[in-house]
């Protein structure tokens, strides 16, 4: 049997009146057991990095996140849900857009009209997105382009080039038998081998990229 964690102040207490009957009084107390075993939620609960898993989701709703996915993994969907009203005191701004996409699990360069080349129409921008570890989908698309439409500025025009690579890293490494002489007579050593072996990787990179037409903002 668990402890009781009800305040011995509440044993007596009733918010029912004098003339209750056994069963009610029953009932009150059984309710306030069971209010004075939960743990106290707070402030754990409103914290995106401390909060129950089960209770992630919810958050995220009370928070407005842009582009909630439940398939996400659970890092990112703390991320998300604990830099939502950041995410929207930066719309607009490139640290915004590159750090939206992070907290999804993105690489992104954003940048600006006149630094491109040729140079752009002013407000327009040109965005790579990086997907080392997943395959491009239809999905993906949708769902950067959705964060886009929510963050940017009515006036902005974007572009976005998805790209996916796989990056291999070249690696050397030598192996090496030396022989050690010894000389007990009357056993001589007449000779002795020593080998190396050498192993040479190459380093493959290759890049699929998906690049959307420019997305422009139509008032109705």
């Amino acid at each position: 049997m668990t402890q009781s964690k009800l305040p011995s102040g509440m044993q007596t207490y009733s918010v029912l009146p004098d003339n209750r009957s056994p069963l009610e009084r029953a009932l009150e107390l059984a309710l306030s057991e069971a209010l004075y075993a939960i743990d106290h939620p707070y402030p754990e609960l409103l914290d995106a990095q401390h909060t129950l898993e089960n209770a992630i989701s919810t958050l995220g709703i009370e928070r407005q996140v842009l582009v909630w996915d439940s398939e996400d993994s659970e890092q990112v969907q703390r991320k998300r849900a604990e830099n939502a009203w950041r995410n929207r005191l930066l719309s607009g701004t490139r640290s915004g857009f590159i750090k939206a996409l992070e907290q999804m699990g993105f690489g992104s360069e954003v940048t600006p009209w006149f630094a491109l080349s040729p140079t752009r129409d002013p407000y327009h921008f040109q965005v790579w997105v990086y997907c080392s570890d997943r395959l491009l989908t239809a999905e993906i698309n949708i769902r950067i382009d959705a964060l886009f439409e929510e963050m940017k500025s009515e006036r902005d025009v974007y572009e976005i080039n998805l790209l996916r690579e796989s990056i291999g890293t070249p690696r050397m490494a030598a192996a090496a038998e030396i022989g050690v002489i010894m000389t007990s007579n009357p056993v001589v050593q007449q000779a002795s081998v020593s080998s190396s072996l050498s192993y040479l990787g190459m380093a493959q990179h290759s890049r699929i990229i998906s690049t959307s037409e420019p997305a422009y903002n139509e008032r109705l």
